[in-house]
């Protein structure tokens, strides 16, 4: 498999988990009320929504264009915030004793998957090589 390869499947990977939480977060955002504990905030949710889809254009961009070096740069990008976004999950699902459903979701799909697969496709793409000496 071409090693870059891997970077565009992850980036078409994450596109359609964010088009994914874009459209509950502005379709049926009740749904962060019933099943997490940080409750109904719709302007909020509209907010992060629309910044799914301004990174998702970028993504789109890249996917058409099949550049490598805006596939690493978009894939370190989606990466870091997999874990930060992750890592707010997990310890919302750590912290909370009630409604953390969508919190154990966030955390293995985004922490878990999203992570370690944006990791493993920069490891293969070499991307981590242009900063040693």
């Amino acid at each position: 498999m071409n090693k870059d390869r891997l970077l565009f499947i992850y980036l078409f990977i994450f596109l359609v988990m964010t088009l994914g939480a874009a459209s509950w977060q502005i379709l049926i955002p009740d749904i962060a009320e019933k099943y997490s504990s940080w409750n109904l905030s719709t302007g909020w949710q509209r907010e992060i929504a629309l910044w799914n889809i301004g990174v998702d254009l970028a993504i789109i961009v890249t996917l058409i264009k099949r550049n490598t070096e805006y596939a690493q740069i978009l894939t370190f990008m989606a990466t870091a915030l997999c874990f930060l976004l992750g890592m707010n999950h997990f310890i919302s699902a750590l912290t909370y004793s009630s409604n953390t459903a969508l919190h154990w979701l966030g955390a293995i799909e985004v922490l878990g998957i999203g992570t370690v697969f944006g990791l493993y496709a920069l490891y293969k793409s070499k991307f981590f090589s242009k900063f040693q000496g």
